[in-house]
């Protein structure tokens, strides 16, 4: 955990700021992602929302220091939000347009292996988290692990978790909550 936290403080120093900062994933999720990975080694881990990259980092550390041969996509709808890998890493990123986005994010991960981890934190509107909670259900593994940041922005979480996982839990950082579930 403690390096963790070192790689989350050299992250934020050395991140380039392409959206506003109050979008940026906070250290616990940051821990979270980190010490998940670490311990778990998965093959496949969708990230959707990218914003400064903090999340995006923190998967690619725990991946490179793996040394498996795990592969991080992520999703976003800003182009310049390609830029914010700081490490190496085997990361795919994938450009959405701002129209049927939902037509087109589907269109990708169907083609897609079998997910291990999926990260939601992208747009936190009810209709979209349903939609992509939905879409990780349908691509995860049977022990995958989704997880999302800002389940307080909708009731798509409480509506729709409890319904496909056994296990969920809730976490709160210094100003919202982040949902995990398993089975």
């Amino acid at each position: 955990m403690d390096n963790a936290k070192i790689l989350y403080k050299k992250v934020l120093e050395d991140h380039r700021l392409i959206t506003s900062e109050r979008w940026n994933a906070e250290l616990q999720l940051f821990c979270l992602l980190y010490v998940l990975i670490k311990s778990t080694t998965p093959k496949i881990v969708i990230e959707t929302g990218v914003a400064n990259g903090i999340s995006t980092n923190s998967i690619l550390f725990a991946l490179n220091e793996t040394d498996n041969s795990g592969v991080l996509h992520s999703f976003d709808i800003l182009p310049e939000t390609r830029n914010s890998n700081l490490t190496e890493g085997k990361w795919i990123f994938h450009l959405l347009g701002k129209k049927k986005t939902n037509k087109q994010f589907f269109g990708i991960i169907k083609n897609l292996p079998k997910v291990d981890i999926w990260l939601h934190d992208s747009n936190h509107g009810y209709r979209w988290q349903k939609f992509e909670y939905l879409s990780a259900i349908s691509k995860l593994n049977l022990n995958g692990i989704l997880i999302s940041d800002d389940i307080d922005s909708s009731s798509a979480w409480s509506e729709v978790i409890p319904k496909y996982f056994k296990v969920s839990y809730i976490i709160f950082d210094s100003r919202k909550f982040i949902g995990i579930a398993h089975n």
